[in-house]
């Protein structure tokens, strides 16, 4: 059985490519006459005679004490350790010849008996590049040959590309990439270069690494890695490529996202079919030991064009450009994320400016904002189709933007999610609306409170003592609070979602599921959670007017939610013919624009002061 692991790559230089007379040292092949040392007291012959085979010419030292002092002799950059029969001498020779290998950019290939295969790590820690595990054939030790040789060769070119003689040896410590330095270098120089065609950056994200690393630990996740940089490496270095055209790097940007540049005659659709390539290549999962890891892969693209030659001189801009060039795929892969597994996004330009520049400036913006007070809370009045009067309200936030304006909840409450502000953000509201609630006088004292939970709320280990935190600083009563969630909100955890409403509902506070029918549990989560209120969905109104098979449903609904001891809120009634329909169906309570718009605290008292009793049509 062959077993090979082969270290991902380090840099690739992204100019030499370019030149249709140039012989690049990225193409993956062999180059004629080079010199590999052969570390081997047993098989020395047998292997030379392999190397021989690719072209290359072998330099055999048979004694392994001697192969530091053989190496720095040699102009050599690629070394064969044969450990086979020999472990303890073998693994010895390697971590000798480890520093010089990597400081000369070279690669060095490690041999192991079947026997021996389990000491894959210790080969690895010893700083080979790459392991072949016994019995292999010839063909299968010179594309591992080839292989190392192609990884030298990447890091030579980093060097050049970096201008660094240190460069080559900075690349990924786990996985033997490039870093995220030397991807913007290399796309630096890239977009500077005279008559440079578009660059490409393809940003690919590996989705269930956090389960994984959950799962098995940090040792198992971090083979995985390893296992991922070298498929992804085999991929973007294939054989069908056209190494004279065009130049790639192959990058690792974080934990478990990755990055490819291209450069040259390429074009979109090339960039197409290089992430296709890359997304399918996870549908094959990795094994580690006796572990099978499954995995999925999204990607996103972006293009750089010719940049203004009269700015490529000015280092800054360039950098900037390039800068900007992996947001632009960072941000086509979170759009990527939405989708399916395997799911591929291309960054379009927005007419209205850069969007990641906009939402940087408001996750800014935001901070401030709650400091600030520039969060306004407004009310929507809740009427009961018992009484005819104004019974609750439920508390509805905006932003006030000081340059934007009024920006709508969507935004705010997006922006709070990016800016990792969602917690801070709703404990602020939930305060500040229930330190207006309790200050309310007249008309307005015994309103019901309605506030709405998010599932970042509900992810948050401190949430119950901040609410109760809440409850005491504003001295709101118990039983005029209200805490809306929605069945999205639920779905991570509902055994802890029973246990903390069961807990509130003893303390006094109702609750409410939002937004009801619109997800794909509604029946079940009516009767597993402890839920006073049912809110239904704006398209559950809507069928309140419908056809004759809509009305069923929803009074179906209304119905059941009644017997089982619940009230029925229709949101979203905006018209006199939605409100009979409420009435109708048997809804306790209506929500929506024929009953009020959202109001500032100040109209909210007038409106209620002024607000006659509904007569109620019976």
């Amino acid at each position: 059985m062959l077993h090979l692991q082969q270290r991902a790559t380090g840099a690739r230089g992204p100019f030499k490519t370019m030149q249709s007379d140039a012989v690049p040292l990225n193409s993956g092949q062999a180059s004629a006459g080079e010199p590999v040392l052969i570390v081997s007291p047993r098989y020395a012959d047998e292997v030379a005679a392999s190397v021989t085979d690719t072209g290359m010419v072998p330099r055999i030292e048979r004694r392994p004490d001697k192969s530091a002092e053989r190496f720095e002799a040699e102009p050599a950059r690629l070394v064969v350790v044969d450990a086979r029969g020999a472990l303890a001498q073998g693994l010895a020779s390697a971590r000798a010849l480890g520093g010089l290998v990597e400081v000369r950019q070279g690669a060095m290939l490690v041999l192991l008996s079947r026997s021996d295969g389990s000491a894959t790590a210790a080969a690895h820690d010893a700083g080979a590049t790459g392991v072949l595990v016994s019995p292999f054939g010839g063909a299968a030790f010179r594309s591992a040959l080839r292989l190392a040789a192609r990884h030298a060769g990447r890091l030579e070119n980093a060097v050049v590309a970096d201008g660094d003689p240190a460069a080559g040896r900075r690349h990924d410590q786990l996985t033997g990439l490039a870093t995220s330095d030397q991807l913007q270098t290399w796309i630096m120089l890239a977009l500077a270069a005279p008559d440079a065609p578009p660059v490409y950056v393809l940003a690919v994200g590996v989705e269930r690494f956090a389960q994984i690393n959950a799962a098995y630990g940090r040792a198992v996740a971090d083979r995985v890695l390893t296992e991922v940089g070298l498929r992804l490496s085999q991929i973007v270095d294939a054989r069908d490529r056209r190494p004279l055209v065009d130049a790639r790097l192959l990058a690792r940007l974080a934990a478990a996202e990755f990055a490819v540049a291209m450069a040259g005659a390429v074009t979109l659709d090339d960039a197409m079919r290089l992430a296709n390539a890359l997304a399918q290549s996870f549908e094959m999962p990795f094994v580690i030991d006796d572990h099978v890891v499954h995995l999925s892969a999204r990607v996103g693209i972006a293009v750089g064009g010719e940049m203004d030659k009269a700015l490529t001189s000015n280092a800054e801009t360039v950098a900037g450009h390039a800068a900007a060039l992996t947001r632009r795929a960072s941000a086509a892969l979170a759009r990527a994320r939405a989708g399916d597994a395997g799911a591929i996004e291309v960054f379009q330009i927005d007419p209205a400016g850069d969007p990641l520049t906009r939402m940087a400036d408001l996750e800014a913006d935001l901070h401030h904002a709650i400091a600030d007070g520039h969060i306004k809370i407004l009310f929507q009045p809740q009427l009961s189709l018992v009484t005819g009067r104004i019974t609750g309200v439920e508390a509805l936030v905006r932003w006030d933007h000081p340059a934007l304006g009024l920006l709508p909840a969507e935004t705010l409450l997006g922006t709070a999610a990016s800016a990792e502000l969602a917690i801070k953000l709703g404990r602020h509201i939930r305060l500040r609306a229930m330190s207006h609630a309790v200050r309310w006088t007249k008309s307005l004292e015994k309103l019901r409170l309605s506030l709405n939970v998010t599932a970042a709320d509900l992810a948050d280990p401190g949430f119950s003592a901040a609410l109760e935190e809440a409850i005491a600083e504003s001295g709101l009563a118990r039983n005029r609070l209200t805490l809306e969630v929605t069945e999205g909100a639920l779905i991570d955890d509902m055994y802890g979602a029973v246990q903390l409403f069961s807990a509130l509902r003893a303390s006094g506070v109702r609750i409410a599921l939002d937004d009801f029918g619109t997800g794909y549990s509604s029946l079940a989560w009516m009767a597993r959670l402890p839920i006073d209120v049912i809110k239904l969905d704006r398209s559950f109104t809507l069928g309140l007017t419908g056809s004759p098979r809509e009305r069923v449903v929803v009074e179906t609904m209304v119905r059941l939610s009644k017997q089982l001891g619940m009230k029925v809120v229709a949101e979203g009634v905006e018209d006199e013919s939605q409100l009979e329909g409420a009435r109708l169906a048997g809804c306790d309570l209506v929500q929506g624009y024929k009953v009020a718009a959202p109001l500032h605290v100040e109209a909210l008292a007038d409106f209620c002061e002024n607000w006659q009793v509904m007569e109620i049509a019976g």
